[in-house]
């Protein structure tokens, strides 16, 4: 089996096979990553496709490992899926609350007792700022800053809509 760069130098001289290689590396990871946010398989297939086809265009500027590589894919499709969902979203998903960022404990042990089916139904009923906060910082691992980046807003309602959501779902479960 090629090594990452190999397949990299590769894909970067358009060869489709190396190209296929970094594709099938982590093309699940980015859809999934994308589908947590969008909840359509369609669009996150599409937009998955267009990370992809972005990545492609860009090879020469990047350099890392394929760790770094399988984040750069996924960051992309998450900024997509955002602009996705706030291009079909009619209202603000977030709205500036009080500063409940001083009660984040970021202890999941609440949710072990659960089976995991119950816990995402629970998590795609909740008011969609607390869903895209909850899923970007648990199942994507973003720090708060990162969360506040990619949406445009302050870091201090990304940590207050997070604790608010925690607090939903667990009543919710």
């Amino acid at each position: 089996m090629l090594g990452f760069n190999i397949v990299l130098e590769r894909a970067r001289k358009g060869r489709q096979e190396s190209l296929m290689r970094l594709y099938d590396c982590c093309c699940n990871t980015v859809f999934n990553a994308s589908y947590r946010i969008v909840l359509n398989a369609q669009d996150a297939e599409e937009i998955t496709q267009d990370a992809f086809l972005k990545t492609f265009d860009n090879l020469s500027s990047f350099s890392g490992s394929e760790r770094d590589f399988v984040a750069w894919v996924k960051t992309i499709a998450i900024n997509k899926s955002i602009d996705l969902f706030r291009k079909h979203s009619k209202e603000p998903f977030y709205e500036e609350i009080d500063n409940t960022a001083d009660r984040i404990e970021d202890d999941n042990d609440d949710f072990e007792d659960y089976p995991i089916e119950r816990i995402k139904e629970a998590l795609n009923n909740l008011p969609d700022g607390y869903r895209l906060t909850i899923t970007m910082r648990l199942i994507e691992g973003m720090e708060f800053s990162e969360i506040a980046k990619q949406m445009g807003i302050k870091e201090s309602t990304v940590r207050s809509q997070y604790v608010r959501g925690l607090e939903k779902l667990k009543h919710t479960i």
